[in-house]
């Protein structure tokens, strides 16, 4: 519920916004949007209402997040797009506050969010999650694989579980028909760390929620780090930032944990934090699709690099050296380490 204000600026100052964020080539020129799948229940800074506030209610045009979404692929229509729930509306349940209890009840009320984005909005969902930082439930991944395939939608991918490595990466290994249905690893907060069973399983691993750091220059410096080890230390080949952008009361938790700052709609002043510049050393000079190269991206004089290819001639190297006092995220505690002047020299060498 972190963009509720956004939606009441005024043009065109709304469109700048905008712009900032999913323009290509110009701003963040964002790869990925990960949105709520409301659930009429408090999510952190605010409530999204559900599609479906009981069980013979639908309405596809509640809340903010299709028009978000819609403006986000009027930008780059290749976006990825996410959706991820973090409460449910209490009929899912029949009485109890789980979704799990009857699974089939959760997967028709998740795959209908998915199918309504294309029948109402056009929208095509790429990817969903489970239950956002909750427990997961292995009997019901696969029955939301089965149901969305029977709904033709075999090209949304599931990504688990939204929390941390374990236990879902260990129960990968033990579960081959769960294994078969989950197609990336998504930790949150991960401190740029794997775990050895996420990399066993071989599976796409991603940091779908990270940064939550105010946006002033050690924030920014967080996010610069993070973009670059969580690959570099722990093979995460995505890193999605909560949040996308702070609109909504500083005063609320986690007050200017965005990209960029746009908490004003009355006045219609918003600022271009500087994270937004971080994340365009990605996104501006890479797409989905491009490989990283398998180097050790560690520099002799503390900082790291990463190497990206679309395997048709193209290279991106991305360096970054921030020192550990300019680079401390909201979490995990980051341990003492130091930044030195030093020269590094790259060779290419092969194709690539």
């Amino acid at each position: 519920a972190t963009s509720r204000l956004l939606v009441n600026y005024q043009e065109p100052y709304r469109s700048q916004i905008l712009d900032y964020l999913f323009k290509p080539n110009f701003g963040a020129s964002l790869h990925i949007l990960k949105v709520e799948i409301g659930g009429d229940g408090q999510s952190t800074d605010g409530t999204e209402p559900s599609h479906m506030h009981y069980e013979n209610d639908e309405n596809y045009f509640r809340g903010y997040e299709w028009w978000l979404m819609k403006e986000a692929k009027k930008r780059n229509p290749k976006i990825k797009l996410i959706g991820l729930p973090w409460t449910f509306p209490a009929w899912i349940g029949k009485g109890e506050n789980w979704p799990y209890d009857y699974p089939d009840v959760t997967a028709y009320y998740v795959v209908s969010w998915i199918l309504g984005a294309k029948r109402y909005h056009n929208l095509d969902i790429d990817y969903v999650g489970i239950w956002n930082e909750r427990a997961f439930s292995s009997k019901y991944i696969k029955l939301l694989r089965y149901t969305l395939d029977k709904h033709g939608l075999q090209q949304v991918r599931i990504i688990a579980s939204d929390r941390l490595w374990e236990p879902i990466s260990f129960v990968l290994l033990l579960d081959s028909e769960l294994h078969g249905v989950v197609d990336v690893i998504g930790a949150h907060y991960p401190g740029t760390k794997t775990v050895p069973n996420a990399l066993l399983t071989k599976k796409k691993l991603w940091s779908s929620e990270d940064y939550s750091t105010f946006n002033d220059e050690v924030g920014t410096g967080c996010w610069a780090r993070i973009l670059n080890q969580n690959y570099v230390n722990g093979n995460m080949t995505a890193t999605i930032a909560w949040n996308l952008v702070a609109s909504y009361y500083e005063e609320l938790p986690f007050g200017r944990c965005g990209l960029m700052t746009a908490q004003e709609p009355w006045s219609g002043h918003y600022k271009v934090e500087a994270p937004i510049w971080i994340t365009a050393h990605t996104t501006q000079f890479t797409q989905p699709g491009w490989s990283y190269l398998q180097v050790d991206g560690h520099l002799e004089g503390g900082g790291s690099f990463v190497a990206l290819t679309d395997g048709l001639g193209n290279l991106t190297i991305i360096i970054e050296t921030m020192s550990h006092n300019h680079s401390q995220c909201i979490r995990p505690p980051l341990p003492h380490f130091s930044v030195t002047p030093q020269r590094a020299t790259f060779y290419l060498k092969g194709s690539f």
